[in-house]
């Protein structure tokens, strides 16, 4: 709870709701996939929130469903996917990212790392609405104390009539939320092997994304590449 609590230390106040992955995925996730003591840690959980004075509750095993859980993000600001340690990703259904991550309510921060923190940015722009919706929730949330982050930002080439108007207008509202702004052009045919590369040079990377995630986060093998150049993935698509 103290690296969440950094995490989250500029926003106050704050209420942490706590659930356990593999209540809300199919049960071919075993318990010898994902092994825990769910009592233990629930406890340890608890009395780490009391000491730092945070308010935490936890989702009562076998009485939520999937659609409950996107039903309470709709009242979310955030729903904090972490760790997602790589070897688990290849046991996720594969129908985990179509019925619970995409129809979430409110935007979701993937990290396969516990404290969760990142040194640089990398803002995905693909010439859709869903990139702005994306940055602006993401701002709501650490405009603050993400400002004076580096900050990159990857246009993609779309296969179509690309929306110059839309893209002037993105890299003015980026560069006025962040102080060290650069522009990196990406081939959107190998977006992933892109992604990957780009991230390997960034440092503790940061991956802002809007609906362009999902294709991405459906390759598990693209995931497990990001998450081993210690990315983290921050999707909103509104």
């Amino acid at each position: 709870m103290s690296g969440y609590a950094d995490l989250f230390s500029h926003l106050n106040p704050k209420t942490f709701s706590a659930f356990f992955m593999r209540d809300f995925v199919e049960s071919t996730l075993t318990k010898a996939t994902l092994p825990m003591d769910r009592t233990w840690v629930v406890k340890k959980l608890e009395d780490e929130a009391r000491l730092l004075k945070l308010s935490v509750d936890f989702f009562n095993p076998g009485s939520y469903t999937v659609k409950a859980l996107i039903h309470r993000s709709r009242f979310a600001d955030l729903v904090l996917i972490n760790p997602l340690p790589m070897d688990v990703i290849d046991q996720l259904p594969e129908s985990f990212i179509t019925n619970f991550i995409e129809p979430l309510a409110c935007p979701v921060l993937l990290s396969s790392k516990v404290p969760l923190s990142y040194d640089e940015v990398l803002i995905v722009f693909d010439s859709d609405a869903s990139s702005l919706t994306a940055l602006k929730t993401f701002l709501h949330l650490f405009g603050g104390v993400a400002s004076g982050k580096t900050v990159t930002v990857l246009m993609v080439n779309a296969s179509d009539k690309p929306e110059l108007f839309l893209e002037h207008y993105f890299i003015r509202f980026v560069k006025n939320s962040f102080s060290n702004v650069g522009i990196v052009p990406m081939n959107g045919i190998n977006m992933n092997k892109e992604l990957v590369k780009l991230a390997s040079h960034a440092r503790n990377p940061l991956l802002i994304m809007g609906k362009s995630a999902i294709a991405l986060l459906r390759s598990n093998e693209t995931t497990k590449a990001l998450f081993s150049q210690e990315a983290s993935i921050f999707y909103a698509n509104g």
